[in-house]
């Protein structure tokens, strides 16, 4: 009888520690693989690390607080869903920096805010940006992208995300 009720629960347990052991194995796999998907860059260039430090400095050098700011990468920003979002080159982020930072770091002298603008564009060759109209329903892509509401640039270098409260 005793041998009986062992050979039972072996035949109970055994099925049961393979599925344990199938079901951890793949959710180390799932989380290794969102592990490596996020991985920051391991080492910043020169021009990376200058770039960091400029929007560093205009975070808090704006007029108002909260104009740009940066948040650990990939996190779920306050007006997700975003309403479109585009890609842009260097060369276009800087042209809107220049109209952001002329407009809301007016404390900065034009030299300093010249340099910042060129440095904080230098971490990536392109861009992607989410766009949140911030409530305004008539926003018109077709004049070329909007100076209003948030930019949302994810993923930076893997490191952070970046916002412009325009």
């Amino acid at each position: 009888m005793i041998d009986k009720i062992k050979s039972l629960l072996v035949l109970l347990i055994f099925p049961c520690v393979i599925i344990t052991c199938t079901f951890s194995q793949e959710g180390k796999k799932e989380k290794k693989e969102m592990t490596n998907s996020n991985k920051p860059v391991s080492e910043l260039t020169q021009e990376q690390q200058s770039a960091f430090d400029a929007l560093n400095e205009l975070q808090t050098s704006t007029d108002e607080m909260n104009r740009i700011y940066s948040t650990f990468p990939n996190i779920e920003q306050p007006c997700y869903p975003a309403d479109t979002s585009f890609e842009i080159s260097q060369s276009e982020l800087l042209t809107f920096m220049e109209k952001f930072i002329s407009k809301h770091c007016q404390n900065l002298s034009s030299e300093h805010q010249v340099q910042l603008t060129k440095s904080s564009v230098l971490a990536q060759k392109k861009y992607t940006v989410l766009h949140c109209a911030d409530y305004e329903s008539n926003v018109n892509y077709e004049n070329g992208l909007p100076m209003t509401g948030t930019w949302i640039m994810p993923n930076v270098l893997g490191r952070r995300d970046v916002i412009l409260a325009w």
